[in-house]
């Protein structure tokens, strides 16, 4: 462990009790005596007896989702799969581990990813986002890096691209290197979506929505027993909607449905069905994609806030489907495995007309480029996953092993690929020319596979501190147009947690992960001479901090962490004569708060803020690079959301809240010299519960803020201006 990192946990550490005042002062102290105690029972002698192995407790297979479950009542979340492979305490896990429920979801009327996911401190919105408006292909990063590897109960699935949320029990968001249990990613960490699993009695709800500018949408869940012994149940989830944007003319269609099938005919094994289609009809192209020049580049203001400079006539038809199956059977009192498979599949017939940059980048001209596109690309994946899990006394010393492998096989192809150049639209005007009629041909063809073993375990020192480890090894193969590389590394995380006091927990980890390099062309004197493959990029972090988990109370998380990533490709030549080296680094650190609160039934809280330093290292080749703040990621966000709901007397179910969104200034390019500004948004919220009606009115961007939500590389996205969303949903 490097100097440098240790210095960091140890200011981190004395930071975070200093916070907490005397007693986290206290609470340090106590876990340095602890750990002078443990070096004193080390000189003694050990003695040496055989291994004994005895049951820690019997391991219980649910079945169906109980009205009570953590997220739903409230929004308090303090178990998660995502860091274990396993159903765990989050305090017990040497990583940052945040999780958002029904309750936020639903309260918030959060009907997209991305508005899920800025409820967690450290995670924003990327550059790959294609319209942030529809629903479709989000795109984020965590702690400043990439984080587009989504994962679907657990299961890898790059095609989640869909945007829906009507089926999702939460998310849980992984932070820091997480490859120990999920193979090759970047360093940032990784996101989980959990399902909805049936519940356990026959239940039915309605829900119609009423939006701006004639949004609409209706939907349906039905929970169904298969069996009157309830050992088998069903869960079926239905939506559509039309969704106006504030563009002119511009409107996106979604349908979507899962069918969800569980069952436990023995009391050992529980079996898992799930069947998902998404059918979209959406706006073509960059929808609302805007130029830097005119919005945020001198001049200011001259682009209309609501401009569109892509015909919405033009359309983007989506389908995907998904399947997946899992078996958890349990051994004995000891041993559970579970073994999940996933397929889904993709097709996308995507056309557009338009653009957003300023003819030969001159905004006098008054003139934005247009351009025709027209692509048919389709895309398949299966992931299965298949993990052992024991809890066992071994030596006196408690155990929850986990140790499993990971299998997953992607591909891509666009049989159709077509563009031409059209005639220039006028800036506050457009007039967009007709669809050309132009030659189509296949473009390219994309292969990927991934491999991984991995074996962890936890180990409970004592009913206070518990230390954890794990180690995998990983492969990653791609092939684009029959030619690729492939990469292998070993990875590990090790830490361990110490709990002072009731619920209150302090945490030390330290993690690894890999990442893919692409091979290179190597050119001698502007002539390509051969293909170069490189070692992958490798990420660690050091995090500490403390956590505080009591259930249906409060889940909290304050971290400090230093991320760094190494191995990244660097050109010490020219183009026409290069010279690849692995030289190239990154650095994000910073401060987190995750905190979920119930200050007393029916009124809780949610706070998040993130501060974040996100820079390049090292890099000769772009040297003015060095020190900059990575492109989009800002330096600090916070989000504060809360509601009230009366619990007894005349107005019982009446409730209100709302919340306000933070996000700093972000930098528009490498070198910081354009910069994205900031915002704030408030939001609103007021419900009201009769018996077996909800009526719910959500308000956003209560004050008409002009911002801009997201940024490509090349344009930004204007943020939506005030809105609302009348909902009025019957349950039988």
């Amino acid at each position: 462990m490097r100097r440098k990192q240790a210095k960091l946990l140890f200011y981190g550490t004395l930071t975070i009790a200093l916070s907490l005042g005397p007693q986290g002062l206290a609470l340090a102290a106590e876990a340095a005596g602890l750990q002078a105690e443990h070096q004193v029972d080390e000189a003694e002698p050990v003695p040496m007896t055989e291994l004994e192995v005895e049951e820690k407790r019997k391991q219980e297979l649910a079945l169906g989702q109980p009205p009570d479950a953590e997220g739903i009542t409230n929004y308090v979340v303090t178990r998660s799969s995502t860091g274990s492979k396993t159903e765990a305490e989050t305090k017990d896990i040497p990583q940052t581990i945040t999780a958002i429920g029904q309750k936020v979801i639903a309260e918030q009327h959060a009907h997209t990813v991305a508005a899920v996911l800025s409820n967690v401190a450290g995670v924003n919105t990327g550059t790959g986002v294609w319209n942030p408006h529809d629903n479709l292909n989000p795109s984020f990063s965590i702690r400043g890096f990439e984080a587009n590897n989504y994962y679907y109960d657990g299961l890898y699935d790059p095609l989640g691209v869909g945007g829906w949320t009507g089926n999702l029990d939460r998310v849980e968001v992984l932070k820091g290197p997480s490859s120990l249990f999920f193979g090759e990613l970047q360093p940032g960490g990784v996101i989980n979506y959990i399902t909805k699993k049936p519940v356990t009695e026959e239940t039915y709800s309605l829900g119609l929505e009423y939006g701006s500018r004639g949004s609409r949408s209706v939907n349906l869940d039905a929970s169904v027993p298969l069996t009157q012994d309830g050992k088998w149940l069903s869960r079926t989830i239905i939506s559509t909607d039309r969704l106006a944007q504030f563009q002119k003319d511009v409107n996106n269609k979604h349908f979507n449905g899962s069918l969800i099938v569980q069952g436990q005919p023995r009391s050992d094994t529980t079996y898992t069905f799930e069947a998902q289609y998404n059918h979209y009809d959406i706006a073509g192209g960059y929808t609302g994609s805007l130029p830097v020049i005119g919005t945020i580049a001198a001049p200011y203001g001259l682009v209309p806030y609501d401009a569109n400079y892509y015909d919405p006539s033009q359309r983007h038809y989506f389908i995907g489907r998904a399947l997946n199956a899992r078996v958890d059977h349990q051994l004995n009192d000891i041993w559970t495995i579970t073994s999940a498979l996933r397929y889904s599949s993709t097709h996308n017939d995507r056309s557009y007309i338009g653009d957003e940059s300023w003819v030969d980048g001159d905004y006098t001209s008054g003139k934005i480029a247009s351009y025709y596109s027209w692509n048919i690309f389709k895309a398949d994946a299966y992931a299965w996953d298949t993990t052992a899990n024991a809890k066992f006394t071994a030596g006196g010393v408690d155990h929850h092993v986990a140790l499993g492998y990971e299998w997953s096989r992607y591909k891509q192809t666009w049989p159709i690929s077509a563009d031409a150049e059209l005639t220039p639209v006028d800036y506050l005007n457009p007039v967009f020319a007709p669809r050309p009629a132009v030659e189509a041909s296949p473009w390219r063809s994309t292969s990927r596979y991934r491999h991984s073993v991995y074996v962890s375990d936890t180990a409970a020192v004592s009913n206070r501190l518990k230390v954890a480890g794990g180690i995998s090894h990983s492969s990653y193969t791609e092939t684009v147009d029959g030619s690729g590389g492939s990469a292998s590394a070993t990875t590990y995380r090790i830490g361990s947690t110490y709990e002072s006091a009731p619920g209150l927990t302090w945490f030390i980890g330290y993690g690894t992960s890999f990442d893919y390099n692409a091979s290179r062309n190597i050119s001698v004197g502007g002539q390509i001479i051969g293909v170069q493959a490189f070692q992958p990029k490798k990420g660690r972090q050091l995090e500490g901090g403390v956590k505080y988990n009591i259930s249906d109370q409060a889940s909290m998380t304050l971290s400090r962490y230093n991320i760094q990533q190494t191995n990244i490709i660097v050109n010490l030549g020219t183009t026409a004569n290069t010279d690849y080296q692995l030289i190239g680094e990154q650095e994000s650190r910073g401060y987190e708060l995750d905190l979920s609160y119930q200050l007393q039934p029916g009124w809780n809280l949610l706070a998040a803020y993130a501060k974040n330093d996100s820079t390049v290292t090292r890099n000769p080749q772009r040297p003015a690079w060095v020190g900059k703040q990575f492109v989009a990621v800002p330096r600090q966000t916070f989000k504060l959301w809360s509601t009230y709901e009366i619990q007894a007397g005349a107005w019982k179910g009446l409730g209100f809240g709302g919340g306000i969104t933070h996000v700093s200034k972000r930098p528009f390019n490498n070198l910081n010299t354009i910069w994205v500004p900031g915002y704030n948004v408030i939001d609103a919220v007021v419900f009201y519960k009769p018996a077996a009606w909800k009526y719910s009115l959500n308000v956003y961007n209560l004050t008409n803020k002009k911002y801009y939500a997201a940024q490509t590389g090349v344009s930004v996205y204007a943020g939506a201006p005030r809105s609302f969303t009348l909902r009025a949903e019957r349950s039988f």
